[in-house]
């Protein structure tokens, strides 16, 4: 049975985020906010969890990896490849709303089971997620919450849970609204910077 769970981040609550980590563990998927949107998330090493998001998204590619959310820099470098040029484009822009494509690093098929060339990577710019991620000790996959059949953006997390709560174990909420924009998604993998997609924010990151 899903849950919306109201919690809160001036003290973050210890219950919660025990609570939070354990269902992630035991291959449960949680709607958390990203600042600019809703996403669906799960460990990233749970092939359960990560097949019941495709199920809550089913037009989502299949071929289409989902985005490897981190708490900081130190734990995006344990997964990806971060020259001189890159770290300092992502200490500029991170955290913020930004996906950022890099080559990925052994430890992403190591301790991920991963296997591909290059791996999307956020921080975003939502201290109850950053908590989460960071209590939960390694990143997350994630995928934007998409529009309802009306083409409308989910903006609040009754929504989210109203339509999703079928698939989800939680919906973690602060009581925000989210605008519902994307993230700007740039592919700094081959030494120059790529847009691959707009967003919300600045494109000039050079």
């Amino acid at each position: 049975m899903s849950e919306h769970l109201y919690t809160y981040i001036d003290p973050p609550s210890e219950k919660h985020l025990s609570r939070i980590c354990d269902i992630l563990d035991n291959h449960g998927v949680i709607a958390l906010p990203m600042k600019t949107n809703w996403a669906f998330c799960c460990k990233a090493t749970s092939k359960k969890g990560i097949a019941k998001i495709r199920q809550l998204k089913p037009n989502h590619p299949e071929k289409r990896p989902f985005s490897l959310v981190c708490s900081d820099l130190n734990m995006v470098s344990q997964y990806a490849q971060m020259g001189g040029q890159s770290y300092r484009i992502l200490r500029k822009i991170l955290p913020g709303a930004y996906t950022i494509i890099l080559k990925s690093s052994s430890n992403l098929t190591k301790q991920l089971h991963d296997k591909r060339r290059t791996v999307g990577v956020r921080i975003p710019n939502e201290e109850i997620t950053k908590i989460i991620i960071e209590r939960f000790g390694e990143p997350i996959l994630a995928t934007s919450v998409p529009l309802d059949e009306d083409g409308q953006v989910l903006q609040m997390g009754y929504q989210v849970y109203e339509k999703h709560g079928h698939g989800l174990s939680l919906v973690i909420d602060l009581g925000d609204e989210l605008p519902g924009t994307e993230t700007i998604i740039f592919d700094i993998s081959e030494n120059e910077i790529i847009l691959i997609r707009e967003g919300v924010g600045s494109i000039e990151i050079g």
